[in-house]
């Protein structure tokens, strides 16, 4: 699996995910293998005008699998709930590209919830995708704006409406 599949299906199901926070899903980067200047990723634009991004990392030597939280986190941590909102559309769809997604932890990174999430394609390929959050304009809420969110029927379905993955290194 390359790295440019793994983010043509987190690209498409945040789009099907349809969630009402999230004003733009984009696609960011020019470099196709992790650990390059400007490593390819997909960025989460949300009202407040903050962005969370989901980029390709190096593997880690020592991720450790943690399972998603039980309890709903703050919108001020828009990195862990990208990585847990990812990890939840995957569970959803399924995707035939992946045999298993999976939360990790790695020793030395600070985060409330995962510092990665494991893509593990039907060629045993392994991809990383690290989440970071850059701040916007407007100040975070302090609970979540949409707490009835549910996930749509469409992301059970999001692939028969996407084109074929793309071979091709993203642009900048």
């Amino acid at each position: 699996m390359q790295t440019s599949q793994a983010l043509d299906v987190m690209e498409q199901l945040l789009l099907a995910a349809e969630h009402p926070d999230i004003t733009a899903v984009e696609r960011y980067g020019r470099d196709a293998q992790p650990g390059g200047q400007s490593p390819a990723g997909v960025k989460a634009v949300h009202r407040s005008g903050s962005a969370a991004m989901l980029w390709v990392a190096v593997p880690p030597r020592d991720a450790t699998p943690v399972p998603l939280p039980a309890e709903p986190l703050p919108p001020k941590w828009r990195a862990a709930r990208l990585l847990v909102l990812a990890h939840q559309l995957l569970d959803v769809a399924r995707p035939d590209q992946f045999t298993k997604w999976e939360l990790c932890r790695q020793a030395g990174v600070e985060s409330p919830v995962a510092a990665a999430l494991r893509l593990t394609g039907r060629d045993g390929s392994v991809v990383y995708l690290r989440a970071t959050a850059a701040s916007g304009s407007m100040a975070e809420p302090e609970t979540d704006p949409h707490p009835d969110y549910r996930i749509p029927q469409g992301v059970q379905s999001w692939h028969l409406k996407v084109p074929a993955p793309s071979a091709e290194p993203v642009s900048a």
